[in-house]
């Protein structure tokens, strides 16, 4: 069993914006004592799109409470949900919603995810990241088909176009990824963020703190804060867990 040392969290929207579409399941346990928690955006054309990112961390929080906790099980359970809303208002069929859910096992990290929220783990006092976006940026990279320069000239336009999310109107596929719990140790413990893309963007134009604040969530957190508070672009958040390997 590990045991949860620091959490550091933040969650805003874009200022002069009503509504925070980011929605965040802090750290909590399953019936196994294994570790979970979660982030989701919601992106839509209507006004229902914090509805469903808020749906699909409820679907997860319930699932975590059933015995044998599965991604799997879990994902399923947040696309049933959202599309039973679907069903009831019309307005929701316009909306999605990422989702990128961590569970921290005894000999191994699952991670669930879908969109273009990330996970990152920090090792050597920097944060390597451990999801792949899905965005049409990502797609057009990974296929080679245009060189670095031409899709760096768009990479803005491109980032911005999911490619797969959580909605009624799309068939469920997601990336699992396993990694050993070995890999991600560094000095006796454990430390994995989640940011949307409001935060992550900040983070990426000067991916460098001081080695205490890297190595304090609370201490990251509040840095990465103010940063993006000077010149904010989006909804913003970031989760942060340190754990006691």
């Amino acid at each position: 069993m590990y045991y949860i040392v620091e959490v550091g969290s933040f969650s805003f929207p874009k200022p002069n914006k009503e509504v925070n579409e980011d929605f965040l399941l802090h750290p909590t346990y399953d019936l196994d004592s294994n570790i979970i928690f979660a982030i989701a955006d919601g992106v839509g054309s209507s006004n229902k799109a914090n509805k469903i990112s808020e749906c699909a961390i409820n679907a997860i929080n319930k699932t975590l409470k059933e015995k044998k906790f599965s991604m799997e099980k879990a994902f399923q359970n947040a696309k049933t949900a959202i599309d039973e809303l679907s069903s009831i208002d019309d307005a929701f069929i316009q909306s999605a919603t990422t989702l990128t859910v961590v569970h921290i096992q005894e000999d191994n990290v699952v991670i669930g995810h879908i969109g273009d929220c990330r996970a990152y783990a920090k090792k050597n006092n920097k944060l390597q990241q451990l999801t792949k976006d899905h965005t049409r940026y990502q797609e057009l990279l990974d296929k080679g088909e245009l060189s670095a320069r031409k899709l760096q000239q768009h990479k803005e336009r491109l980032s911005s176009v999911l490619t797969n999310a959580l909605t009624k109107s799309y068939k469920l596929e997601f990336d699992i990824i396993n990694i050993p719990i070995e890999n991600l140790i560094e000095n006796g413990y454990i430390n994995i963020l989640l940011m949307s893309d409001g935060a992550y963007n900040h983070w990426q134009k000067k991916a460098k703190f001081s080695e205490n604040t890297m190595n304090s969530p609370s201490a990251f957190i509040n840095s990465l804060r103010k940063r993006i508070e000077k010149d904010p672009s989006d909804d913003f958040t970031c989760l942060s867990v340190k754990v006691k390997a």
